[in-house]
């Protein structure tokens, strides 16, 4: 199950002004800072008008020339043809691309606009100068990076999951009452930033689907078969950044961002039993597992992610 288009896309730095808890969740829309403004909308000068021209003048660079028209320097390069080191001139006319632009929609906030496009969501708040707690306001026009993926989630369906599970993988997960930590191995050592995290199996089951490519198809995470109503629970103690069921072929889904740049995805539940901006602990019961979205029997879709970018979770939870 291909998720977050490249899911909310990522990078991990902790921002400095949360930085003994990780990220804070982008605010909605229906909050304004009193002592910040709206970040300016794309500006609309005869330079830098999208699709006009810009004149280059003595002293500047074409990465200069971008941050001042809000656009991205390979974007700009690209709509001129140019290569690194982006050599310019005086008096030479550079075209300006058009922007990708998104109108904020009331209930929207960084987060969910990032998931929708597949964009960290941090991109999305420096390339419009919106800083913590990222805040924006509906009708805000944001521009998004212009290399990034322009479908959205909808085009990312997972592939259905029938009842008759794939041969290659037949491991059971310890019970929830584990506590022993994995075991380290020479040949896939977890990831060092990894031991601000320690994740717990969600669910007790027989994993399905493997993570990585099963009959040609990717999938972002593994399949755990469950029964209807079974406890799902938080992998890791984190802030829920998403629930909701608006992600076609997900059904009803929970994201959970963790310290360390991750975030864990819990999809195809039949309840959820949290709501966004909520701290849950480790262990906590978030869902109820279900056959929700593109399965036709009950399981859990899990997804590990540092960042944007998928791991096999079979290497940060725990083994027999």
């Amino acid at each position: 199950m291909r998720a977050f288009s490249v899911l909310m896309i990522a990078a991990s730095a902790v921002l400095a002004a949360c930085a003994n808890t990780g990220p804070r969740e982008p605010a909605r829309v229906d909050y304004r800072s009193p002592s910040g403004s709206p970040s300016p909308t794309v500006t609309a000068g005869p330079s830098c008008a999208p699709g006009g021209t810009y004149t280059v003048r003595s002293g500047d660079t074409l990465s200069q020339i971008a941050e001042r028209c809000r656009v991205e320097t390979r974007a700009l390069a690209q709509a001129n043809g140019l290569n690194p080191p982006y050599p310019i001139r005086p008096g030479q006319e550079l075209r300006m691309p058009q922007p990708r632009l998104h109108t904020v929609q009331r209930g929207e906030n960084l987060y969910r606009i990032g998931l929708r496009y597949g964009i960290d969501y941090r991109e999305i708040a420096s390339i419009n100068n919106i800083y913590p707690p990222f805040e924006i306001e509906v009708g805000q026009e944001l521009v998004l990076p212009n290399e990034a993926a322009s479908t959205t989630m909808a085009s990312n369906t997972p592939p259905r999951q029938t009842t008759t599970p794939p041969r290659q993988t037949t491991t059971t997960p310890p019970r929830q009452t584990t506590t022993t930590p994995p075991p380290q191995t020479t040949t896939t050592p977890p990831p060092a930033s990894t031991a601000a995290v320690r994740f717990q199996w969600p669910l007790e089951g027989e994993i399905i689907t493997g993570f990585g490519d099963n009959d040609g198809r990717r999938n972002d995470g593994i399949n755990i078969r469950a029964n209807e109503g079974d406890s799902v629970r938080a992998a890791a103690a984190g802030t829920v950044v998403y629930a909701g069921n608006e992600l076609q072929g997900y059904g009803e889904l929970i994201l959970i961002r963790h310290e360390g740049g991750f975030v864990t995805a819990y999809a195809n539940n039949s309840r959820l039993r949290v709501r966004e901006g909520e701290a849950v602990e480790a262990g906590q019961i978030i869902a109820e597992a279900g056959s929700t979205g593109s399965v036709d029997s009950p399981q859990l879709h899990f997804e590990i992610r540092r960042g944007v970018t998928p791991e096999d979770p079979m290497r940060h939870l725990p083994r027999n």
